[in-house]
């Protein structure tokens, strides 16, 4: 947890306790060809490509837990 301490509108100083980052980085290495495919779904879509492959990574790892079960 990290606390900083912030100002609320009356000038009255306040404790402020943020949660750690929930999320964690993956590195994702494409080759130029799957980049541009990425890029184009994403686009078509209206997300990032981060957004884009996030999605596709989570619907797969749903499909293969469903799978195993």
């Amino acid at each position: 947890m990290v606390k900083t301490t912030k100002v609320a509108k009356g000038g009255k100083r306040m404790n402020a306790v943020q949660d750690e980052k929930a999320a964690r980085p993956v590195r994702l290495d494409l080759s130029a060809n799957d980049h541009v495919r990425l890029e184009h779904c994403a686009r078509e879509r209206g997300l990032s490509k981060a957004s884009y492959a996030r999605q596709a990574v989570l619907e797969r790892i749903r499909a293969d837990e469903g799978r195993n079960s």
